[in-house]
């Protein structure tokens, strides 16, 4: 798989049949330009299968980040592609998709050395994104103008694109996170700067390069795989419209201090603890396989996952063998096989958070069933087994977001308490209920103060509108609402008839008097 290296970033193992690592991706794509920099101070990128060095990327400078913002904001004002009809754009997404799904096994072979992922993950979910791009362009082409009226005014609403927009992209699912959103920021007719991590910025050019090729005119995309320093001057810069983050609650919290200053839009799609509301009569099967769906995807990297499983106290027991033989099923590996279904943590800093985070539940009494360690036989790699741990709600491991294959069972005794145990978190991104009665589930998922709720099963539903609650976030990049994110209004009042107006009407003419 590797030759020739080492980890001090003095050389470079050249993985066997690696996608452009080092050729015009070893510069930038600006503005519809691929910018070369020979010089440009570069970051040596570790595997986290290998820990071993297999390139180097340039390191965005501020400069670059204004010549990104310049480039976009011309394209914005000439209109060169917001004048578009918006079933032309939805077009050009698609054909840029079916180009880049022709280089999908190069993509998922990149994911797999940008953060470990399993290449038959990053199959899958581009095959989602899929999906609901084609969805979200359903929405775009069918979300005209609203017409309405009282009969003394008839008004308007005209939806126009937000402007430039600033995509700051999480390090768990860059490529498939980058397509996404930025697909719904172009159809809306935005143009669009992305910002993947530092750690993974060559996936996310394989989409460049489709959009590039399907026709999206010069200067709307750009990507900038930038540092912190680089990334506060995007979501600052007077140019930015709209910033939109995924990402860590922390850092979500310091982006919206800084377009707070400026009144600047932003959405935001952060942490979650999301619990799994298991009732007495659940079918414990399907709860288990729901929960594990997530918990053990992306090696635990999802935000949504159900990490919390609030289940009958007297059937703590039955759910933690039923999660332990679901964790012993997970294949555990190099991420470029494709046996392979848990791949490494993202990044060195990560794995050890997550290793501490197990080992300072245990420490606080949480009872740790299985995993959290390293498996066996693996020397090298960010590797972390499937943990389950039996915590109280008052726990930190039962608090805090992991982010990694950790879950904790959580028991209660009444249907209220759990709902209340459920509720109290400083999240609010998702939930599930488990119930064979319908009717008791869907009372219990309306008591739960999140923005979305599963009966019975465990899904995102991309194509639906999801605003989180409490420190998950702001706004919707889901559904129609998540569309709309993308776009402003105004409203434009008309006066029926041919009655003249006075301000003295002004007040009468609103209560429609």
């Amino acid at each position: 798989m590797v030759r020739n290296g080492d980890t001090n970033g003095s050389s470079v193992r050249q993985p066997v049949g690696a996608p452009r690592f080092e050729s015009d991706s070893s510069g930038l794509y600006i503005g519809g330009r691929w910018r070369s920099r020979p010089s440009a101070e570069r970051l040596p990128l570790v595997a986290p299968s290998t820990e071993e060095v297999y390139a180097h990327a340039v390191i965005p400078t501020v400069e670059d980040a204004d010549e990104a913002v310049l480039a976009a904001r011309q394209a914005f004002e000439s209109r060169v592609w917001r004048d578009i009809p918006v079933a032309e754009r939805a077009a050009i997404i698609a054909r840029a998709y079916e180009i880049a799904i022709q280089s999908l096994d190069e993509i998922a072979v990149t994911a797999a050395y940008e953060m470990g992922a399993p290449v038959q993950i990053t199959r899958m979910m581009t095959g989602v994104v899929g999906n609901v791009i084609a969805g979200m362009s359903d929405i775009a082409v069918s979300a005209g103008v609203v017409e309405q009226g009282n009969g003394l005014w008839e008004y308007e609403i005209q939806r126009e694109p937000a402007g430039v927009v600033v995509d700051v992209v999480p390090w768990n699912s860059p490529f498939s996170g980058t397509m996404m959103k930025s697909a719904q920021a172009l159809l809306a007719g935005c143009s669009v700067i992305s910002k993947p991590p530092p750690t993974a910025p060559f996936a996310v050019l394989a989409w460049a390069r489709a959009l590039e090729a399907a026709g999206l005119p010069e200067g709307v995309f750009s990507v900038l795989a930038a540092g912190a320093e680089v990334s506060e001057r995007l979501v600052t810069h007077p140019g930015v419209d709209l910033v939109v983050f995924t990402g860590g609650t922390t850092v979500g919290r310091r982006v919206a201090e800084l377009c707070g200053r400026n009144l600047k839009r932003v959405v935001l799609e952060l942490g979650g603890k999301s619990a799994a509301v298991v009732l007495p009569d659940a079918d414990l099967q399907l709860a288990v396989d729901s929960v594990a769906s997530g918990v053990y995807f992306n090696s635990g990297q999802i935000c949504s996952a159900l990490t919390r499983l609030v289940v009958p106290r007297n059937r703590i027991d039955e759910i933690s063998e039923l999660l332990r033989e679901k964790a012993n099923a997970v294949v555990i590996g190099d991420p470029l096989q494709e046996s392979t279904t848990m791949g490494p943590m993202a990044t060195a800093d990560h794995y050890r958070r997550v290793l501490d985070r197990v080992e300072a539940g245990a420490a606080e009494g949480a009872r740790l069933v299985y995993g959290g360690i390293r498996p066996e036989g693996t020397e090298r790699g960010w590797y972390v087994t499937p943990a389950l741990l039996v915590a109280d709600n008052t726990m930190h491991i039962a608090r805090e977001e992991v982010f990694g294959p950790v879950a904790t069972v959580i028991g209660y005794d009444s249907e209220s308490e759990a709902v209340s145990i459920a509720n109290d978190s400083d999240y609010g991104l998702g939930g599930s209920v488990f119930s064979t009665d319908l009717d008791r589930a869907h009372r219990v998922a309306s008591q739960l103060d999140t923005g979305s709720v599963t009966v019975n099963g465990y899904t995102t539903n991309l194509l639906a509108p999801r605003s989180p609650h409490k420190s998950s976030g702001i706004g919707s990049v889901t559904g129609l609402a998540g569309y709309q994110s993308f776009s402003t209004t105004r409203l434009i009042n008309i006066r029926a008839g041919a009655k003249a107006w006075r301000p003295t009407e002004l007040f009468a003419d609103v209560a429609g008097e």
